[in-house]
């Protein structure tokens, strides 16, 4: 993982007509259907709202159990991700991390997943 992929800014979308917020993007507002969204970033934290252990994962997630959450990040924006912490619990912080979700056939596939703060 390089440094710039590292410091990677976690980003939602505002639509430039409603002002509805949405993560992640979608083509079009999910309320008023308009085109143009601009992208901004969203605060640094959030608070863990629900989670699930998976433990029969998909190909490639090295880390068993698969632990997955919603994390509200303020303004009404929410995230599903992995999260990465050992015991999590209803209303911990979390913040979004870059890194490496899953190894498939040699290839990495990378995102963002929460980790405590």
């Amino acid at each position: 993982m390089n440094k710039q992929q590292h410091n990677r800014a976690f980003t939602a979308y505002r639509c430039r007509n409603c002002g509805r917020l949405s993560y992640p993007r979608h083509e079009r507002c999910p309320s008023c259907k308009h085109m143009e969204l601009e992208e901004f970033e969203i605060k640094k934290e959030g608070i863990l709202l629900a989670y699930t252990k998976v433990y029969v994962t998909p190909a490639g997630v090295e880390d068993k159990p698969l632990i997955l959450g919603i994390v509200d990040l303020g303004e009404g924006v929410r995230a599903l991700g992995q999260i990465l912490a050992d015991e999590p619990r209803i209303g911990m912080k979390l913040k979004p991390a870059w890194g490496v979700l899953r190894r498939v056939a040699g290839k990495e596939y990378s995102g963002f997943r929460f980790v405590p703060v």
